[in-house]
Protein backbone atom coordinates (compact mmCIF):
# COMPACT_ATOMS: atom_id res chain seq x y z
CA UNK A 1 0.00 0.00 0.00
CA UNK A 2 2.74 2.59 0.74
CA UNK A 3 4.43 2.00 -2.20
CA UNK A 4 1.07 2.49 -4.08
CA UNK A 5 0.99 5.95 -2.27
CA UNK A 6 4.72 6.67 -2.27
CA UNK A 7 6.30 6.27 -5.93
CA UNK A 8 8.67 9.21 -5.30
CA UNK A 9 12.56 8.86 -6.01
CA UNK A 10 12.75 9.85 -1.95
CA UNK A 11 10.64 6.66 -1.35
CA UNK A 12 13.26 4.78 -2.94
CA UNK A 13 16.56 7.05 -1.70
CA UNK A 14 14.79 5.47 1.79
CA UNK A 15 14.68 1.60 0.83
CA UNK A 16 17.82 1.80 -1.07
CA UNK A 17 19.48 3.12 2.22
CA UNK A 18 17.53 0.86 4.20
CA UNK A 19 18.43 -2.52 2.45
CA UNK A 20 22.25 -1.04 2.08
CA UNK A 21 21.92 -0.88 6.39
CA UNK A 22 20.89 -4.73 6.66
CA UNK A 23 23.57 -5.40 3.88
CA UNK A 24 26.26 -4.16 6.15
CA UNK A 25 24.81 -5.13 9.57
CA UNK A 26 24.57 -8.37 8.25
CA UNK A 27 27.99 -8.32 7.27
CA UNK A 28 29.66 -6.99 9.70
CA UNK A 29 27.39 -9.25 12.90
CA UNK A 30 30.50 -11.72 12.83
CA UNK A 31 33.33 -8.85 13.56
CA UNK A 32 30.58 -8.21 16.55
CA UNK A 33 30.16 -4.67 14.72
CA UNK A 34 27.02 -2.71 13.48
CA UNK A 35 27.35 -0.80 10.12
CA UNK A 36 27.73 3.04 11.46
CA UNK A 37 30.37 1.20 13.42
CA UNK A 38 32.27 -0.30 11.01
CA UNK A 39 31.71 3.19 8.70
CA UNK A 40 33.28 5.05 11.93
CA UNK A 41 35.75 2.35 12.58
CA UNK A 42 37.23 2.68 8.41
CA UNK A 43 37.50 6.55 9.07
CA UNK A 44 39.56 6.11 12.10
CA UNK A 45 41.62 3.55 10.44
CA UNK A 46 41.75 5.45 6.80
CA UNK A 47 42.91 9.06 8.12
CA UNK A 48 44.74 8.04 11.68
CA UNK A 49 48.48 8.49 10.08
CA UNK A 50 46.83 12.42 8.64
CA UNK A 51 47.14 13.72 12.01
CA UNK A 52 44.31 13.56 15.15
CA UNK A 53 41.14 12.33 14.96
CA UNK A 54 38.38 13.30 17.85
CA UNK A 55 35.14 12.80 18.08
CA UNK A 56 33.72 16.25 16.38
CA UNK A 57 35.77 14.97 13.45
CA UNK A 58 33.53 12.34 13.13
CA UNK A 59 30.71 14.31 13.71
CA UNK A 60 31.12 16.56 11.17
CA UNK A 61 32.31 13.39 8.72
CA UNK A 62 29.31 11.67 9.29
CA UNK A 63 26.82 14.27 10.44
CA UNK A 64 25.51 12.83 13.41
CA UNK A 65 25.05 14.00 16.96
CA UNK A 66 27.22 14.17 19.73
CA UNK A 67 25.48 11.55 21.87
CA UNK A 68 24.94 9.33 18.95
CA UNK A 69 28.69 9.42 18.14
CA UNK A 70 29.70 9.33 21.58
CA UNK A 71 27.59 5.58 21.86
CA UNK A 72 29.06 4.61 18.58
CA UNK A 73 32.52 5.60 20.01
CA UNK A 74 31.83 4.11 23.48
CA UNK A 75 31.02 0.84 21.90
CA UNK A 76 33.97 0.72 19.56
CA UNK A 77 36.52 1.21 22.72
CA UNK A 78 34.30 -1.50 24.84
CA UNK A 79 35.33 -3.50 21.93
CA UNK A 80 38.89 -2.72 21.81
CA UNK A 81 38.63 -1.74 18.01
CA UNK A 82 40.04 1.91 19.36
CA UNK A 83 41.41 3.94 22.11
CA UNK A 84 40.82 7.58 23.33
CA UNK A 85 44.02 8.81 24.33
CA UNK A 86 44.40 12.44 25.63
CA UNK A 87 44.93 15.09 22.28
CA UNK A 88 48.44 16.53 22.30
CA UNK A 89 47.11 19.50 20.22
CA UNK A 90 44.39 20.13 23.11
CA UNK A 91 43.82 19.24 26.02
CA UNK A 92 39.96 19.70 26.02
CA UNK A 93 39.82 16.53 23.27
CA UNK A 94 40.78 12.99 23.16
CA UNK A 95 41.68 11.79 20.36
CA UNK A 96 40.98 8.37 18.64
CA UNK A 97 43.30 5.90 17.90
CA UNK A 98 43.15 2.34 16.66
CA UNK A 99 44.05 -0.68 18.58
CA UNK A 100 45.50 -3.87 16.95
CA UNK A 101 42.14 -5.42 16.58
CA UNK A 102 40.65 -2.80 14.88
CA UNK A 103 43.70 -2.58 12.72
CA UNK A 104 43.35 -5.76 11.79
CA UNK A 105 39.93 -5.43 10.18
CA UNK A 106 41.06 -2.74 7.75
CA UNK A 107 41.07 -4.91 4.32
CA UNK A 108 37.84 -6.33 5.88
CA UNK A 109 36.12 -2.98 6.02
CA UNK A 110 37.48 -2.03 2.16
CA UNK A 111 36.41 -5.40 0.61
CA UNK A 112 33.64 -5.52 2.52
CA UNK A 113 32.78 -1.66 0.82
CA UNK A 114 34.07 -2.25 -2.58
CA UNK A 115 31.41 -5.80 -2.73
CA UNK A 116 28.76 -3.50 -1.57
CA UNK A 117 29.17 -0.34 -4.34
CA UNK A 118 29.96 -3.48 -6.95
CA UNK A 119 26.96 -5.36 -5.85
CA UNK A 120 24.47 -1.62 -5.62
CA UNK A 121 25.65 -0.85 -9.41
CA UNK A 122 26.09 -4.23 -11.17
CA UNK A 123 23.30 -3.95 -13.51
CA UNK A 124 24.40 -0.54 -14.74
CA UNK A 125 26.50 0.39 -17.73
CA UNK A 126 29.97 2.13 -17.31
CA UNK A 127 27.85 5.47 -18.35
CA UNK A 128 25.62 4.87 -15.84
CA UNK A 129 27.97 3.91 -12.66
CA UNK A 130 29.55 7.68 -13.86
CA UNK A 131 26.55 9.27 -14.15
CA UNK A 132 24.82 7.87 -11.13
CA UNK A 133 27.68 9.03 -8.99
CA UNK A 134 27.27 12.57 -10.48
CA UNK A 135 24.01 12.93 -9.56
CA UNK A 136 24.58 11.33 -5.95
CA UNK A 137 26.97 13.69 -5.58
CA UNK A 138 24.80 16.99 -6.50
CA UNK A 139 21.92 15.09 -4.42
CA UNK A 140 23.94 15.08 -1.55
CA UNK A 141 25.36 18.81 -1.56
CA UNK A 142 22.16 20.03 -2.15
CA UNK A 143 20.38 18.61 0.85
CA UNK A 144 23.72 19.46 3.19
CA UNK A 145 23.18 23.18 1.71
CA UNK A 146 20.19 23.88 3.32
CA UNK A 147 20.08 21.81 6.45
CA UNK A 148 23.49 23.94 7.70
Amino acid sequence: MYEEVVRTNIAYILRLNNALIKQKNRQMASFDLTAIQSDVLMYILGNADKGEINQLDVQAMFRLTNPTVSGIIDRLEEKDFIKRIKSQKDARFRRLVPLPKGQQLMDVLIDSANKAEDELVKNMTEEEKIEFGRLLIIALNTIEDEVR
